[in-house]
């Protein structure tokens, strides 16, 4: 695996481009435009703009700085995970939600931004499982009390930590690739469902 973004020039190589990428809407016009068969012609217009979109997306990951196969994992994690590390990672999704009451979808956000990065791949990610996903939940959730102290998510070690008092970390922002699930929409007797 590299950390450098795939090049797509052979898509093209004729095509205008911008920095190392071809012209992606040069490519579609041309594919959708140009084909003399109706039917290919048609089918075209309706894959081709898909193809494009989806070209765009997966650049846009590595770019924004998710590791190289964002997109592409097969799970909810913009990072490869074997089925041990993949159950690890869903182990504190599930902390953050059902202990922490965050969404779903932010949680694995949470997980994304702070794992799913270049940076990350290049660690060995088994070093992880010397603690339980409470302390790595938790870690992802709060900031450090005022003496400089993070919760784990033992009720022992956290016994003299104010959970009122610490601060909460941001989100990821909601337009990056970290957010790969949608949140589903939840309905209250008598109340609109909430928003995205």
């Amino acid at each position: 695996m590299t950390s450098e973004p795939a090049r797509d020039e052979h898509i093209d190589p004729g095509a205008d481009t911008i920095g190392d990428h071809p012209d992606l809407d040069a490519i579609e016009d041309l594919c959708s435009g140009s084909i003399p068969d109706a039917v290919l012609a048609a089918r075209a217009r309706e894959t081709v703009p898909r193809l494009v979109a989806e070209v765009r997306r997966l650049r846009w990951l590595v770019e924004y700085g998710a590791c190289p196969t964002a997109g592409t994992t097969g799970t909810e994690f913009v990072l490869p995970l074997d089925e041990e590390m993949l159950g690890y990672f869903r182990e504190m999704v599930d902390v953050l939600v059902e202990r922490l009451g965050v969404p779903r979808a932010e949680a694995v956000a949470r997980v994304n931004a702070a794992y799913g990065t270049r940076q990350w791949v290049a660690l060995d990610l088994q070093l992880m499982g010397h603690e339980l996903p409470e302390y790595w939940a938790y870690g992802l959730y709060y900031g450090l009390d005022a003496r400089g102290r993070s919760p784990v998510g033992d009720p022992v070690a956290d016994a003299d930590i104010d959970f009122a008092t610490l601060p909460v970390r941001p989100a990821p922002p909601r337009d990056s690739p970290f957010w790969t699930v949608q949140e589903q929409e939840r309905k209250v007797l008598g109340e609109p469902a909430e928003s995205p």
